[in-house]
């Protein structure tokens, strides 16, 4: 080698350092980027574990939740049955013990029951004022049968006005300010009604009469008459 060319291999040794070592820098850049990026996605990854891992015990709780209500469902549903049931047979017991009663009333006033419709209960109650009375009573039948009876009470007043002999009847007198009592039921129906008797008027009996339907047919006429002061109670 000449020594003209020493200069010459110098620069070109220093050239492939100077390559070597961007080289190693790069290689070095590129470790570290790479190590910054593997931390990110290793936190990225640690979220996500967390994220899925929440997620999880959400989902499990909200299952728990759901057999925990789809247990009380199945239990609510079991004691609305049960309590259906009940009811059916108290239904029942009461409706049997309405057609011993009926029977009973029948032998002892037969004149109170026809074809199994009748009055039971009947009270009058005064009101506000000499004239206004509160009437209340239920209705009963004792056929062992669902369809419906319907109907509508008349009510006739007998007593004297101004001392004469007066007769008011429901179906001409204004007397009931609701008019006529109608009704319809299966087993019983409670009734309230009020009375508003004209000045003077001294009530002595009431009669009741109705004609009773039963599938739009006539089953028969129905027919009770009570005294005014046995049916009268003290105002509360």
């Amino acid at each position: 080698m000449h020594v003209s060319d020493i200069p010459k291999r110098l620069g070109h040794t220093r050239t492939v350092i100077l390559l070597g070592l961007s080289l190693i820098a790069m290689v070095v850049f590129g470790f570290v980027l790479a190590n910054v990026d593997r931390s990110r996605l290793t936190d990225a990854l640690a979220s996500a574990n967390n994220a899925v891992t929440t997620l999880r015990a959400e989902n499990a709780q909200l299952k728990t939740s759901q057999n925990q209500l789809r247990v009380e469902l199945e239990l609510t549903t079991m004691h609305a049955e049960q309590l259906k049931t009940e009811l059916v047979s108290l239904q029942e017991k009461v409706f049997s013990l309405q057609q011993d009663k009926a029977f009973y009333q029948h032998v002892m006033a037969p004149e109170t029951s026809q074809d199994g419709f009748f009055i039971d209960g009947l009270e009058i109650t005064a009101s506000a004022g000499n004239n206004y009375f509160k009437g209340s009573m239920v209705l009963l039948q004792q056929r062992a049968v669902n369809a419906v009876v319907k109907g509508t009470l008349q009510l006739e007043i007998t007593g004297s006005q101004n001392g004469k002999h007066t007769v008011l009847q429901s179906s001409k007198d204004a007397f009931l300010p609701e008019g006529d009592i109608a009704f319809g039921f299966k087993y019983f129906q409670a009734v309230t009604f009020y009375l508003q008797l004209p000045d003077g008027f001294v009530p002595e009996t009431l009669r009741f009469h109705t004609s009773v339907y039963q599938y739009n047919r006539k089953r028969g006429d129905y027919e009770r008459e009570y005294n005014w002061q046995d049916v009268l109670t003290a105002t509360p």
